[in-house]
């Protein structure tokens, strides 16, 4: 359409230059206007949206916009599309922002876990974490949905997959970030955070994944969680989808670690579970889980066993299998069934 050569400033507005007058003088139509038009005929399409939500949100709480950039889609969530783009505003500052897009469908209490996301980034943020936490700019209405607008987070997706980034060894950065999170008590968060006063009720409460379930595997594997209920403990701070896509390696600084929509109270050992999925070997080596509770302990994690996650690997899995028979799963109930009777026979 146009490139950076048809582009001037014209006294304070910046123009799409489409002649000149006799003297020299260009003229054309306003940049600003001309995106806007854009925007407005595509007004679906999540690039346009994503720059809307940038462009009301910043004028309602910062200040006049003075540009946007290009706005990329940069990755998926579980229940948002995520775009990033500069933004100048009015007064000369200019930096990169990502908003949270929801999915067209995404359930009402999508916006609950936004407001929550909020609070607790703004209770947490003046915490001495060994990472760095998304600095929000706020939320602006996407449609019947809430948009989410933070800071971009320069970095690099930690890969779980041992040895496919060198030198990083990804359960000691796992067990560094979940140890720092799990030192926050759940009371301390009580205000803002669902979730279980205890590392037991917690457990309890996940159990019911196994509720209707006929399968013996599935039978089998509820049988051995009541035989090995945790403590019950004071709960913790959860970040509740403590996955390689949500911790960014920094190239200067500390990493971070963003997306706390599923955050919530629980039991610590919850959270490696999430990293670990019931799978033989996580981190694609042998001894992945031992490696991630050394860690995690080293770093002066809560004293969880490997039976409290697998625990909740067995949960997890009964909560895809249901899912799956639901049609709505990764995988076919088959797929989760075997990993079921799988983690069955490595348990003691």
């Amino acid at each position: 359409m146009f490139d950076d050569a048809d582009v001037e400033w014209c006294g304070d507005t910046l123009i799409y230059v489409v002649g000149r007058t006799p003297a020299g003088f260009p003229y054309g139509a306003a940049v600003a206007d001309i995106r806007r038009d854009t925007e407005r005929h595509a007004r679906g399409a999540g690039w346009a949206r994503a720059k809307r939500v940038l462009r009301e949100l910043f004028e309602r709480e910062v200040g006049a916009v003075r540009d946007i950039g290009q706005v990329k889609k940069i990755g998926d969530g579980l229940s948002r599309d995520i775009f990033a783009a500069k933004v100048e505003l009015a007064d000369g500052r200019c930096d990169a922002y990502v908003v949270a897009l929801p999915r067209p469908g995404a359930e009402a209490a999508l916006d609950e876990r936004t407001s929550r996301e909020l609070r607790l980034m703004a209770r947490v943020r003046g915490r001495r974490f060994p990472f760095r936490v998304p600095e929000m700019i706020g939320a602006f209405p996407d449609g019947d949905r809430l948009a989410l607008v933070r800071r971009f987070a320069a970095g690099i997706e930690l890969d779980l997959r041992a040895g496919r980034q060198p030198s990083i060894r990804p359960w000691a950065i796992v067990g560094e970030v979940a140890a720092a999170i799990h030192a926050v008590p759940g009371s301390d968060v009580v205000d803002i955070l669902p979730g279980a006063a205890t590392w037991r009720a917690h457990a309890l409460d996940e159990m019911a994944a196994f509720a209707g379930l006929d399968p013996g595997e599935m039978k089998d594997a509820h049988a051995w969680a009541l035989t090995h209920l945790p403590p019950a403990e004071p709960s913790t701070l959860l970040h509740g989808d403590l996955l390689g896509q949500n911790i960014l390696l920094a190239i200067h600084g500390p990493n971070h670690v963003i997306d706390w929509e599923y955050a919530r109270r629980g039991d610590p050992a919850y959270d490696l579970a999430i990293v670990t999925r019931g799978v033989k070997q996580p981190f694609q080596i042998a001894d992945g889980l031992e490696r991630l509770l050394d860690a995690y302990r080293a770093r002066g994690g809560r004293d969880i066993t490997a039976d409290q996650v697998h625990l909740y690997e067995l949960c997890l899995i009964a909560r895809w299998y249901r899912v799956a028979l639901s049609g709505h799963g990764a995988h076919p109930p088959a797929h989760e069934l075997g990993l079921m009777r799988s983690l069955l026979r490595r348990l003691p």
